[in-house]
């Protein structure tokens, strides 16, 4: 698995593009360095874009244990936004199932979208129609 990062300060951005095959403890690893990272400012949005991911073997004990974690690091945090762009239903159903496990309770909004610019413009708060939508 491969994580590119890019942190944009002007546009209040930080953008995650995953590829290959998802492993969760690279994930968790790749996680700890950024929230514990000098230059990590948790109160800017972030994109996940895992559309060039693959998720064969994922269970959703696995996704739980992501969600949980995040959590507890944004319990540490301040409130924040997070959109997940994929491509395919299964990683749209995986996305879905983990907004329920971080749930209500979590520090932060996240959302799972299907289209890169409507994932945007919800993270930029654009009040379009697309944006207005359900997220599939």
């Amino acid at each position: 698995m491969n994580i590119e990062s890019r942190a944009d300060h002007a546009n209040e951005l930080r953008t995650h593009v995953v590829r290959g095959e998802f492993n969760l403890q690279e994930i968790k690893t790749f996680l700890d360095a950024l929230y514990g990272s000098v230059g990590f400012d948790p109160t800017i949005p972030s994109l996940w874009d895992v559309r060039e991911a693959s998720f064969p073997d994922v269970t959703s004990v696995e996704i739980k244990d992501l969600a949980y974690f995040v959590r507890v690091h944004w319990a540490e945090k301040h409130k924040r936004k997070m959109a997940v762009v994929i491509s395919g239903d299964l990683q749209f159903g995986l996305s879905r199932m983990f907004e329920q496990f971080i749930g209500p309770q979590a520090q932060g909004k996240i959302k799972t979208f299907r289209e890169l610019q409507v994932a945007l413009d919800w993270i930029a708060d654009k009040d379009t129609a697309a944006s207005l939508l359900t997220h599939g």
